[in-house]
């Protein structure tokens, strides 16, 4: 196998950089530099480009097998530039497994243009392709004043791609012409409409290599992909637009909770949480008197059982042959094991709501009660609990919402730009998201619930009493006691009737696999 240089930088869920045609990851640099502030950032070289071994065959399917043989094992989200854009999106066909989603930066699935598709012309291609022969670095300088061509910035943009361009000696000839045969015979088109994970598009207004209009192209192939237009931006949007960028994926690729800290947070919390959880067995009796409990029956699934409260309702109010209780924290499993000794058929797995240990079609209705809030990747985990329910099997559950303590949030945002308080999906992604699972007869329900407390301090204790204090993209230093009164300050003013007031938004689906 040849060896992929790699570089890594930062710390949190994981972004794969792949630059594009006759470049390398120093490319990226700078904007690298910015994403890692919030992610961990991992830039590749292409094979014969960079410092990274030459493939005999420049092919997308040999390039696809480097990369992934050169990434640590996981799902990860795979960003392509150009070129890269062309070769995540092999990946993503490839090797499913080690995608969870995909960026694709100024690229399409099919490079070139053709009669029902916009792209660009194969006789400019076809031009680099001959000229490679002739003067191969005056045809790469063509190549990089097309790229910032018509941009306010041009100057600057294109001493910064020669810099970078220059720190490397250029990929040998054959390496070249392999690439621009992808960019001109590639076509992915049927890869995208296919693909089942989240997609983000970025394309810029003046990119004279990839048309804007492509993008409505995409969207009209994969119409769940997420398409981000970019005013008065050019090939290269990572170098001029780069803040920009970061936001999107700030959006699309949201930094995820500390799964770790969460099975910690839970397992401490398994003693206190009966104390404190009010609300969680409000929501779960409303959720049983959601659907026709007496015809639920077979193999059933209690999937973030905590300490049992839905457990036990489904062992009194079912029909049930089997009953699989699941949590992620073995001291809230052995919470509920303790109160249901006496169930027979009733089954205890400790178990991540991301990595289900079930066979496939093996489970007839899957229940669940404000967990699925902690998974990081919402929209796979509906596609692996598709895969466990039977046929017409039934998915119910309940999640917060993103109004769920909408008042502590705005006492922190007096204080500090960080987040003090997780972020919930709303109701339209949780539809869209089912939808994509391939989810059907999908039923949602939102409700507030407005709990009150005497004191913000005892808002904070029942928080930490649920295991619910961990929070994405916070500030990794410890708050300082000013900064908690002034919180508790802002958070005074909302006081009503002597109460503080606390809401929590509860989404509550039903769903047919």
């Amino acid at each position: 196998m040849v060896k992929i240089h790699q570089q890594s930088i930062g710390q949190g869920p994981t972004i794969v950089l792949v630059h594009g045609w006759a470049m390398h990851s120093g490319i990226w640099q700078a904007f690298a530099e910015q994403l890692a502030k919030r992610y961990q950032v991992i830039c590749l070289d292409l094979p014969g480009h960079g410092q990274s071994d030459a493939l005999n065959d420049f092919n997308l399917p040999d390039i696809s097998a480097a990369l992934v043989a050169a990434v640590p094992e996981g799902q990860f989200c795979w960003l392509g530039w150009s070129l890269g854009a062309t070769v995540v999106l092999d990946i993503a066909q490839r090797y499913p497994d080690k995608v969870s989603s995909l960026v694709l930066l100024a690229g399409n699935p099919m490079f070139t243009q053709s009669q029902h598709w916009s792209g660009m012309r194969v006789d400019l291609l076809e031009d680099f392709a001959t000229q490679l022969n002739v003067d191969c670095q005056a045809t790469l300088l063509r190549f990089l004043s097309l790229q910032v061509n018509q941009l306010p910035d041009f100057k600057a943009l294109i001493k910064k791609l020669k810099t970078a361009v220059l720190e490397f000696p250029a990929p040998a000839e054959h390496t070249l012409q392999g690439g621009l045969e992808i960019l001109k015979t590639a076509d992915l088109r049927t890869a995208l409409a296919k693909t089942k994970v989240p997609v983000s598009v970025i394309l810029g207004t003046r990119d004279t290599l990839v048309p804007v209009g492509v993008g409505q192209q995409m969207q009209a192939l994969a119409p769940n992909i997420e398409l981000n237009i970019i005013d008065k931006a050019g090939h290269v949007p990572f170098l001029s637009h780069a803040q920009e960028i970061i936001d999107i994926i700030s959006q699309f690729t949201p930094v995820r909770l500390d799964k770790s800290r969460i099975k910690q947070s839970f397992a401490k919390a398994a003693n206190t949480y009966d104390g404190v959880a009010e609300l969680q067995r409000q929501v779960g009796r409303e959720l049983l008197s959601f659907v026709d409990i007496k015809q639920c029956q077979g193999v059933l699934l209690d999937l973030g059982c905590g300490t049992g409260f839905l457990t036990s309702e489904l062992v009194a109010s079912t029909n049930y042959r089997e009953l699989i209780a699941v949590d992620i924290a073995y001291a809230m499993l052995k919470t509920t094991q303790a109160k249901l000794l006496k169930a027979s058929t009733l089954k205890f797995v400790c178990a991540d709501a991301e990595f289900l240990p079930f066979t496939s079609g093996s489970v007839d209705h899957l229940f669940s009660n404000l967990a699925l809030q902690w998974c990081h990747n919402l929209s796979a985990v509906f596609f692996d609990i598709k895969r466990v329910l039977k046929p017409e099997g039934q998915l119910v559950f309940s999640t917060f919402g993103p109004k769920t303590l909408q008042e502590l949030k705005t006492a922190w945002a007096t204080v500090d730009h960080y987040n003090h308080v997780n972020d919930f999906y709303s109701q339209a992604d949780i539809q869209q998201f089912l939808e994509n699972a391939g989810f059907k007869d999908i039923k949602i329900v939102s409700h507030s619930y407005v709990s009150t407390y005497p004191s913000v301090r005892c808002l904070m204790q029942e928080l930490k009493g649920l295991g619910a204090q961990q929070v994405s993209g916070r500030n990794k230093s410890l708050t300082t006691k000013t900064a908690m009164k002034k919180m508790y300050t802002a958070y005074e003013a909302l006081r009503l009737n002597a109460q503080i007031p606390a809401t929590f938004e509860v989404i509550s689906v039903i769903a047919s696999a």
